[in-house]
């Protein structure tokens, strides 16, 4: 791996330089939950981008099949990882560019709760579903069925599921009051005025929460360029919910 400022030097040449940093679009593939933060970067810097929003596992399959995608961020490294086995990433351009935390979102107008055990959880339910990614594919939804299995609960919640093929979908039943909780991200919280978080899971529990973004092996040169703009966004994704990796860790965008 390098950092984005090597791989511009490494795609881009003096005369591209000379010439508007993004004289085409670049089409980014993203994962569902940076809709409204990564809408915010690119209207913010004037990126001339297209922006491709879906669930991590939908996405990588869509760009190994040959979708015309020239940056690619996910929300689990899992699906970035078989991206690279598959040849289809630039060997040198793979980081991560943000971390998240897992959520339990209810209505707005809902009392936040302290869930000490599975019937606590089923009890607020009340009969409901309690929405969340798919667990075999959408990122979110692994997080929630790690956490789920390290508490010991995940069977008990089996029957009061209502899995989505993105968390986006997740927070839309919640915020629609179709289900009465769900696991989110932060960041969808503070995309959707509708809920609040009601419950904070224990983040030693579940994996690190990283997004990681990647420039595609066929990609436009104008993509290095733009994909430097996103990693330096650091304020709107702060605004957005989003947290910085650690400055310390292995593998972060720099």
């Amino acid at each position: 791996m390098t950092s984005i400022r090597s791989l511009i030097t490494a795609l881009c040449t003096s005369a591209a330089f000379a010439a508007p940093l993004w004289a085409e679009p670049v089409t980014i593939f993203a994962a569902s939950s940076l809709k409204t933060a990564l809408d915010e970067v690119i209207e913010t810097h004037s990126i001339e981008a297209v922006p491709v929003y879906g669930g991590s596992a939908a996405i990588a399959r869509q760009i190994t099949q040959g979708a015309d995608a020239d940056i690619v961020i996910l929300a689990h490294t899992d699906w970035m990882a078989w991206l690279a086995i598959k040849g289809t990433l630039h060997s040198q351009s793979r980081c991560n560019l943000l971390s998240n935390a897992l959520v339990v979102a209810a209505p707005v107008d809902a009392p936040e709760n302290d869930f000490q055990t599975v019937d606590d959880l089923i009890a607020v339910l009340n009969g409901g579903r309690l929405a969340l990614g798919q667990m075999r594919s959408v990122p979110a939804g692994q997080y929630a069925q790690a956490y789920l299995s390290n508490m010991g609960w995940l069977e008990a919640l089996r029957p009061h599921l209502a899995e989505t093929s993105n968390v986006r979908l997740a927070l839309a039943l919640v915020a629609r009051g179709e289900t009465p909780l769900g696991f989110v991200y932060a960041s969808d919280v503070a995309a959707e005025p509708r809920v609040r978080v009601a419950f904070t899971p224990d983040p030693d529990a579940y994996p690190a929460i990283r997004y990681p973004m990647a420039i595609t092996s066929n990609a436009r040169a104008e993509s290095a360029a733009v994909a430097k703009v996103i990693a330096g966004a650091n304020e709107v994704f702060a605004d957005q919910g989003f947290s910085a990796v650690p400055a310390n860790e292995v593998g972060r965008c720099e």
